[in-house]
């Protein structure tokens, strides 16, 4: 799946480019890091499908705007001095619906607080969002995003179809701004791959709801 994003953005002027990240309590400022958006396409067909986009189900550990990490040990971690824009939950939520809008013009993706009436809802759970030192402590990790997606459709409450998707990449280097990198990467491919999959059940489902 090849998608065209903008390049992962760093929220203030400080930058950190130590040779290895600290996971160690400090008193300073944190840095703040944001992950990419898909360029929105500003195509919608007259008859586009809503779907409800809740906020993702999350374990408590990855409920906050801290930067997982996994050691070797399999202990989670955080990195120090650094957090997301944004709590991972709103985090994920926004990268769908802004996917949907780039890139499945037959879909229009609303938020619960939006108060429009949706045909679909489309609810995830958040599985991993963290980087792994799969490799050992001093090799760059490995970024991994995986959610528990569900479509229900709204009217009814019926369940139409589950899965598990998902998507990886490794850092360049053990430097925060390339683990940063890695997260933007994986995470745009794992929600355009949600974005994606909502589409073809959409299509699926509500071709055959409209022929009854």
């Amino acid at each position: 799946m090849i998608r065209k994003f903008l390049t992962a953005a760093l929220i203030g002027s400080a930058v950190l480019l130590s040779s290895c990240i600290s996971v160690l309590p400090e008193n300073v400022p944190s840095t703040i890091y944001r992950l990419s958006t898909p360029e929105p396409s500003g195509e919608m067909r007259r008859e586009a499908v809503i779907v409800g986009v809740q906020r993702p189900l999350t374990p408590r550990a990855l409920s906050g705007d801290q930067i997982a990490l996994t050691q070797a040990n399999g202990e989670l971690v955080f990195v120090s001095g650094a957090r997301w824009i944004t709590p991972v939950p709103r985090l994920i939520q926004d990268l769908i619906v802004e996917s949907m809008d780039a890139f499945e013009p037959e879909l229009i993706a609303a938020r619960p607080e939006d108060g429009v009436r949706s045909e679909f809802e489309l609810a995830t759970e958040i599985r991993s969002f963290e980087a792994g030192y799969v490799n050992g402590p001093d090799a760059a990790p490995t970024v991994i995003v995986r959610l528990r997606v569900r479509l229900i459709r709204a009217h009814d409450r019926r369940l139409i179809a589950v899965d598990a998707l998902g998507a990886r990449a490794t850092a360049q280097s053990n430097r925060i701004g390339d683990i940063v990198g890695a997260f933007d990467a994986a995470s745009q491919e794992a929600m355009g791959n949600v974005s994606q999959w909502t589409a073809e059940q959409v299509s699926a489902h509500h071709d055959v709801d409209h022929e009854h």
